[in-house]
């Protein structure tokens, strides 16, 4: 087995750029959204099995659904469709270790799922009329994450070209239904076996080594009163104004939320812990909505937490903040009001720093970049905790730099595909050999 020339790599990655750029943006052509409960990303799927097949990579598909038991999983979220075309991607490079033990196996995964285009407000570009504009490139899936996922192609794709053999398997993965705080298609990829000694997940970072990713969990709390309207001169309680009410108050929840947790991965400005307030709403589903005042009102909100938060600790907290506002504030007391968890929890995960695998990325990114790495927190929930746990690989997040994700004018710097290709070879090299 020869390890290939730094040097020789690094120039076969920059004479392929125009290449890397024309696929990547191909791959953005395909508008691969999920919208709940179903999505589209067949036609981006069967493009990147095709073009693992070139290389001679074993490809796998399957859908979700095909893991015998994964609906009983507790991680398993209820509720998605998988038609025959929203299927997983796994392909792998087998090494030469085989059974004997000699090198380590390495999985790079992304998702192929990408957020809806709305709200329709692009300028730049059409969502999926990709464009290069002054270093950037822009498109939805641009940053998440299909930069990621082309880097991590032509890390491997390249790294064949040159007589590399990998020690250990090398596995490109491409995973269905992310978004929305989904998880089952890399579920499904878990509990399928397609689990390796180390696991890199290519969301975007800005460069950062992540070995730590926030959790999320994600509710509603429901205001509901009585509808009508004030003929009879009678007033009516309108569950609207107190949710105007329950929505300032979420200031006060993200302020004592901050000042009861800390990590030490996660102290750089704009990793704080935060809240959204995704969605108000006063509707009924499925009757027909009077003019007057509404039966209830609907305040849908995200909190993130820090590793080695869980589920009961962060309930506990929740309502003994808001269960005696709800009890006693003027404002709510006219109202019932019901605080209900949607979704599932969204875990976060840490692996250690001092773990070999992510002191080899670390090592890599030296190597390919002349400069240390940033390592630290993403501030962002996603499916790392999966990979960790049921997975059972220690596992970090790293991708490029980019902004406006699920936002019009979603871009990516371009220079970040390249150099992320150089990395994630040099860290193959590194681990399988």
């Amino acid at each position: 087995m020869r390890a290939p020339d730094r040097a020789a790599l690094r120039q076969a990655i920059d004479a392929r750029k125009a290449e890397i750029l024309e696929w990547t943006m191909k791959l953005m052509r395909f508008p691969s959204e999920n919208r709940p409960p179903t999505g589209a990303e067949g036609e981006a799927q069967e493009f990147l099995a095709a073009e693992c097949g070139k290389p001679g990579w074993d490809v796998q598909m399957f859908l979700p659904t095909d893991i015998s038991g994964i609906q009983e999983h507790p991680y398993w979220l209820a509720g998605r469709s998988y038609p025959p075309s929203r299927r997983n991607l796994a392909a792998r490079w087998k090494g030469t270790g085989g059974g004997s033990g000699r090198g380590r196996s390495i999985l790079f995964s992304g998702h192929v799922d990408v957020a809806p285009f709305e709200p329709d407000a692009w300028k730049v570009c059409r969502p999926f009329e990709p464009r290069v504009q002054d270093g950037r490139l822009y498109g939805r899936g641009s940053a998440d994450m299909k930069a990621g996922i082309a880097a991590a192609f032509w890390a491997m794709k390249i790294l064949s070209e040159t007589g590399f053999t990998p020690g250990g398997d090398i596995i490109f993965e491409s995973i269905v239904d992310e978004e929305f705080a989904g998880g089952n298609g890399t579920l499904a990829a878990r509990l399928g076996g397609h689990n390796t000694d180390l696991a890199v997940l290519t969301e975007p970072t800005r460069m950062q080594i992540c070995p730590a990713c926030l959790g999320a969990f994600l509710g509603d709390i429901t205001i509901r009163g009585k509808a009508g309207m004030p003929y009879m001169g009678s007033a009516i309680a309108n569950p609207v104004f107190a949710a105007a009410r329950v929505i300032s108050l979420f200031r006060h929840w993200e302020e004592a939320w901050r000042r009861q947790n800390s990590h030490p991965l996660f102290q750089e400005q704009g990793k704080e812990l935060n809240v959204v307030l995704s969605s108000i709403g006063s509707t009924v589903p499925g009757e027909f909505t009077q003019m007057g005042i509404p039966l209830i009102a609907t305040v849908s909100w995200i909190t993130w937490c820090y590793p080695g938060m869980t589920e009961p600790v962060f309930y506990k907290a929740f309502r003994a903040f808001w269960e005696p506002i709800f009890a006693n504030d003027p404002d709510l007391v006219p109202f019932e009001v019901n605080l209900t968890p949607t979704y599932h929890y969204v875990r976060p995960w840490e692996t250690s720093g001092t773990h070999p695998g992510v002191q080899s990325a670390i090592e890599a990114f030296k190597s390919v970049t002349g400069t240390d790495p940033v390592v630290g927190g993403a501030p962002f929930s996603c499916d790392l905790g999966v990979y960790g746990d049921p997975g059972g690989m220690p596992c970090f997040i790293l991708g490029p730099r980019g902004d406006n994700l699920h936002a019009p004018d979603e871009w990516v710097l371009l220079e970040d595909i390249y150099t992320l290709t150089g990395i994630f070879a040099d860290l193959a090299v590194r681990w399988s050999a």
